[in-house]
């Protein structure tokens, strides 16, 4: 590790060093000549702490010329009494180090900006100082702690467009969702006269990210129509964030105009919340590294007595809340059910799902329904927070759907207020006389704090590979979370499709009422459908040539189903693939109407010279994709039991796939190509392995993947163990 050689000088500051009575600029640049790289700057005034602008380009300062930039600015505030003005710059391997110092004058304290106040005791920061300590295991707890709380004290000035630029960022508050390493930014920005040529974003100085720019944007055009392409002026970004960068996280983006101009047009600052990825940010849960964490914090700012009640009652919390989102070191144990006799007789169920979309949470509780209906003496209604397409095929079965939801929203901090909206709710018949009260995921928990206020037996099936803090970390407050928690840890029985799936919820399964019971797909469907429908004319509707190899990537369009990393395995894969073989790529499930995720995987798919890709809208009877694929494709970064997973299978497709969270139990080596989650690279080489097998004729693995899926995932093998669950439930059997 080079040692700091930074050299550094300050070009722009206050006459003398005499600080004015209002803000002023403290500018320059820092090169190191062994290739230390800028990834923060910060400055002390006094007892504050601003953070400052790195990485501007700066060329007369540079060798080579280019990212990362040597230039850096301030904009500081007068501080009271301040002395000194200290600025640290911090680089690659997350060393702070001091490359200026200066004596100045100061303000008298009536005329100066007030000293920022430490916060006091809270979750995050502790979390915080444990995920340093993960990620930097070398340096010492009060080193780490330090610069949590300078990074915490550290004031900023966000920049956004001034003339000649317009524009504004979407969706980037201070706390920003992080999914799978990576953040999701969207805008828009346009120039009075020019045209912008290039949008460029940086994370991390030394790393230019482009930003596609140039989609459509009419509300700006009519706004602002002398503006240079204001209509076409939005621009979207999935960039991945260094998970060593400094908190809060700085986004630069430059725009690069017609004329050769490159001009800082936005900075913004913002603390990522991890939502999805595995968790693996925080170490596996240890109680003594938890205390040190605890006593470094204590020490250096709460300073509280450890046999104070309130501290112990906030160490409680907190190790709860570590509990919650580290990774569990083992599944909780799950209660077995008692081998009694199954219930029979009459038995009214309540079913709450939070939407009637074409989804596989919704789709899940719609065939289970109708399963349900024909069951002697059993009757059904659903309860549906919106209204969506499938209110059809419940109307078909004969089902009523209520579209209904607590009139005081579940993300309320007011617990009274929430528990008075439950009771309205209650007196509708549609809950009062229900025998048994089933919720369909995380969004429908509501329905179990309601079904304990009625009295009513109550089953919670949760579809969902995130806990409830990480899953409404950015929604919900934490006393709504707690909520979210409380129906989860008194559900009667709580179900998962998964083994895996228990992991992210272990901490509130103590009680053995988690069980893992998988979905399911309805072979005999499938088969009839295979025996009605003719594949080759199915492909000439689709327009697929009856000699090409059609890979599907069949699901929703969003960041949790890896269409991004398909996209990339298929750039790798079409790079090597022989001429002579017809490939085309499907990707099904593209959502109508405006779409920055959307957007970007279209750009990706056009940058691909010569590929037949496909994109696809959202299908209501996707089996005919399945039917004219060669080698269904899953790039799935979460995925707890995919229904689309087995439905391939059903039919007979090759199947190449990530390997995460509960796709092992469904099929593994030897029924799959199974590759590592967000590795573009293995993908391709998989879906190589599988086209040689389609070529030679080798049908051994998807013949045994059908032959798993059938025995062990039909619908005449599991709804029926389903079924089981929620008569015992509802006939009172207890774990």
């Amino acid at each position: 590790m080079n040692p700091p050689d930074w050299q550094t000088d300050v070009e722009i500051h206050p006459r003398d060093w005499v600080c004015p009575a209002v803000p002023f600029w403290v500018a320059g640049w820092a090169r190191s000549p062994s290739g230390l790289i800028p990834r923060d700057i910060r400055a002390r005034c006094g007892h504050r702490v601003f953070l400052g602008l790195c990485g501007l380009p700066r060329p007369d300062r540079e060798n080579p010329p280019g990212p990362p930039g040597a230039g850096f600015s301030f904009y500081l505030p007068p501080v009271a009494g301040a002395r000194d003005l200290v600025i640290e710059l911090c680089d690659q391997h997350g060393r702070w180090t001091e490359i200026f110092r200066h004596s100045i004058t100061g303000m008298p304290s009536s005329e100066a900006t007030p000293a920022a106040v430490d916060n006091p005791p809270d979750n995050a920061l502790l979390l915080d100082l444990l995920r340093a300590r993960h990620a930097r295991p070398r340096e010492s707890w009060s080193t780490l702690a330090d610069e949590l709380l300078l990074g915490r004290r550290g004031e900023f000035v966000d920049i956004m467009p001034s003339e000649p630029f317009k524009g504004a960022l979407e969706q980037l508050e201070s706390r920003v969702a992080l999914h799978y390493d990576h953040v999701l930014i969207t805008g828009w920005v346009a120039h009075r006269s020019q045209r912008i040529t290039r949008l460029t974003a940086f994370l991390d100085s030394a790393v230019p990210q482009p930003l596609l720019h140039g989609l459509d944007r009419p509300d700006a055009g009519q706004m602002f129509g002398e503006f240079a392409d204001a209509a076409r002026s939005r621009f979207a970004g999935h960039l991945r964030l260094p998970a060593d960068l400094p908190r809060p996280v700085a986004v630069r983006i430059f725009a690069e105009t017609a004329d050769g101009q490159n001009t800082l047009v936005f900075l913004k600052r913002f603390r990522p919340v991890l939502l999805s990825a595995a968790g693996t940010d925080l170490p596996p849960v240890s109680r003594w590294k938890f205390l040190q964490a605890a006593r470094t914090l204590n020490r250096a700012v709460w300073r509280c007595s450890w046999f104070d009640p309130s501290w112990r009652g906030f160490l409680a919390g907190a190790w709860l809340a570590y509990r919650a989102e580290a990774p569990a070191r083992r599944l909780p144990k799950a209660g077995r059910e008692q081998r009694t006799e199954i219930p029979s007789g009459p038995l009214r169920i309540t079913l709450v799902t939070h939407n009637l979309n074409f989804e596989g949470a919704p789709l899940f509780l719609q065939e289970f329904a109708c399963h349900l209906c024909r069951q002697p003496g059993v009757s059904v209604r659903v309860v549906s927070a919106c209204a969506g397409p499938l209110a059809g095929r419940y109307a078909a079965a004969g089902i009523d759907v209520n579209v209904q939801a607590p009139d005081t929203a579940p993300d309320t901090a007011d617990d009274r207020a929430f528990a008075a909206a439950l009771d309205r709710l209650g007196h509708d018949p549609v809950w009062k006389d229900a025998d048994l009260i089933v919720a369909n995921t995380l969004v429908a928990f509501w329905a179990v704090p309601l079904a304990h206020r009625l009295g009513k037996p109550n089953v919670l099936y949760l579809h969902e590979s995130a806990g409830a803090r990480r899953f409404f970390a950015l929604d919900f407050p934490p006393a709504a979370i707690a909520r979210v928690e409380q129906a989860i840890a008194s559900a009667d029985r709580v179900v998962f499709p998964a083994a895996d799936g228990q992991r992210a919820h272990g901490y509130l399964g103590a009680r053995g009422h988690f069980r893992a019971l998988p979905g399911w797909v309805d072979v005999a469907r499938i088969d009839s459908y295979l025996q009605t429908h003719d594949r080759r004319n199915i492909r000439s509707n689709l327009d697929l040539s009856p000699d090409a190899v059609v890979f599907a990537h069949i699901g929703s369009f969003i960041a949790r189903k890896g269409v991004h990393v398909f996209v990339e395995a298929i750039r790798g894969f079409v790079q090597h693939a022989r001429a002579d073989v017809t490939l085309v790529f499907l990707l099904v499930g593209a959502r109508a109407g405006p779409d920055p995720y959307a957007d970007l995987v279209r750009q990706a798919v056009a940058d691909i010279a010569g590929a037949d890709i496909r994109i696809i809208p959202q299908s209501s009877d996707p089996y005919g994709y399945f039917l004219a694929t060669d080698v269904f494709v899953c790039a799935s970064l979460e995925e707890v039991f995919p229904r689309v997973v087995l439905e391939a299978a059903a039919f007979g497709r090759s199947i190449v796939s990530t390997n995460v969270n509960g796709i092992p139990e469904m099929l593994g080596p030897a029924e799959a190509w199974l590759v590592p989650p967000d590795d573009a690279p293995a993908l391709a080489r998989a879906m190589d392995a599988a086209l040689k097998a389609h070529q030679r004729g080798d049908r051994s693995k998807p013949q045994a993947a059908r032959r798993r899926v059938a025995a062990h995932f039909d619908t005449t093998v599991m709804l029926p163990r389903h079924t089981a669950l929620i008569r015992r439930v509802a006939g009172g059997v207890s774990n």
